[in-house]
């Protein structure tokens, strides 16, 4: 039998995606992402910069030199991107997101290990769970 088999827990589940996409913060961040996916400059930057740093980061790791000025234009790109309001959001806007995606996951995970609700230092240990959990205004 599988999780959504069980109405109690679907039901549930479609409650806790109901808050979710209610809460005003996520309903930023997603506008945030969704700006940013709609200007076509800022993604070829952002796309560029991602391409340009895993290829260094590849060749890098297999021992390839990597040029001066690779070097540069990575660095360039970069000042660029940190610059750009739109880029800035829209990573702001995924650490909203994968925050609260992971302080679900992590909720949800120590439930199914413990067999009970889970209390936040349970989850996140002494102290709570730092900051970017999104767990916290």
């Amino acid at each position: 039998m599988t999780a959504l088999a069980l109405p109690s827990i679907e039901n549930k589940i479609q409650e806790l995606c109901a808050a979710i996409a209610d809460e005003p913060e996520i309903l930023a961040a997603r506008e945030q992402a969704e700006a940013f996916l709609a200007d076509e400059k800022a993604v070829g930057l952002y796309r560029e910069l991602m391409t340009l740093g895993r290829s260094l980061e590849e060749r890098d790791r297999n021992g390839d030199s990597i040029s001066q000025t690779e070097a540069d234009r990575f660095e360039q790109l970069q000042d660029q991107a940190e610059s750009h309001a739109g880029i800035r959001g829209f990573n702001d806007a995924q650490q909203v997101l994968q925050g609260i995606a992971n302080m679900v996951n992590a909720f949800v995970s120590k439930t199914l290990e413990k067999g009970k609700v889970p209390t936040n230092d349970e989850v996140f240990g002494q102290g709570g769970c730092g900051s970017g959990c999104g767990c916290h205004s």
